[in-house]
């Protein structure tokens, strides 16, 4: 591995985890395809994602469920919930020693980076060029999986069957955008439950938000796929990631509203 790929490695983290220490607003938008890839319905929910420290406090608030804002009423009821779920897993986690939370810790650390290995063992990588991307200078570099190859992580064995391209920031090695296609069918189970076909395809663009971190701000997947043998599936789902504000003790979150932060 060269020494841009070796420093493109270590900015690498799963998003879920980089996501989670921001609150945002994520608005998906699933159309449904004819055979000819034209619209046939379009329906939108938004999501107020208010994060904590630990994954447990995490919320998403629904706000408009299949283009119809939700009502106080609604909100209300489900903040509710929210505050009594998150009631209930604090006394379950005050109840547990420190060592094991931090072992449960450690534990993702390890899962993540096990993930990471198979990623660039798995894949071929071939540096295209430079390119312009967003006003950023880029490396684009090509991948695609080594014939063969046996990933070692649940992730990895269906990462093995994408291949595609990414731009990686040559200022901070950071990903920037990729755009991925299956080469190979992936069967849920065991092909009963249900199958996704080759050809289907994902694009996800990153930006770096607040001068301070890498986010992704976009990704648009294209699903084609049967259902129990029996209902074909040929969806675009859209989802966009905005009013990222970024998580601290000092912030308080107003439902209905994006976080402001307090001063004494």
């Amino acid at each position: 591995m060269g020494p841009f790929l070796a420093e493109f490695r270590k900015t690498l983290h799963l998003d879920e985890k980089l996501l989670s220490q921001y609150t945002y607003t994520q608005t998906e938008t699933e159309l449904s395809l004819d055979d000819k890839g034209k619209t046939k319905k379009t329906e939108t929910n938004v999501y107020q994602v208010i994060n904590g420290p630990e994954e447990w406090q995490s919320y998403q608030r629904q706000t408009v469920k299949k283009g119809v804002p939700v009502s106080e009423k609604e909100l209300e009821k489900s903040d509710r919930e929210n505050k009594e779920q998150v009631e209930k897993e604090k006394a379950k986690r005050d109840r547990k020693p420190e060592s094991k939370i931090q072992e449960e810790r450690e534990k993702e650390k390890r899962e993540e980076q096990e993930v990471l290995d198979d990623v660039f063992a798995m894949y071929d990588l071939q540096m295209l060029g430079r390119e312009v991307l967003d006003g950023r200078s880029t490396i684009l570099i090509s991948f695609k999986p080594r014939p063969g190859f046996k990933p070692k992580t649940k992730d990895g064995k269906n990462l093995y069957r994408i291949a595609g391209r990414v731009w990686v920031s040559e200022e901070d090695y950071e990903l920037a955008r990729m755009e991925g296609e299956l080469v190979d069918s992936i069967s849920f189970g065991a092909g009963i439950l249900a199958k996704l076909h080759k050809g289907s395809a994902f694009v996800l663009d990153r930006r770096k938000i607040n001068n301070e971190i890498w986010l992704p701000v976009r990704a648009e997947v294209l699903i084609n796929a049967r259902v129990l043998l029996l209902k074909g599936i040929n969806v675009k789902e859209i989802y966009e990631y905005s009013d990222h504000r970024k998580y601290s003790v000092e912030t308080q979150l107003k439902f209905g509203g994006p976080a402001e932060d307090l001063t004494p």
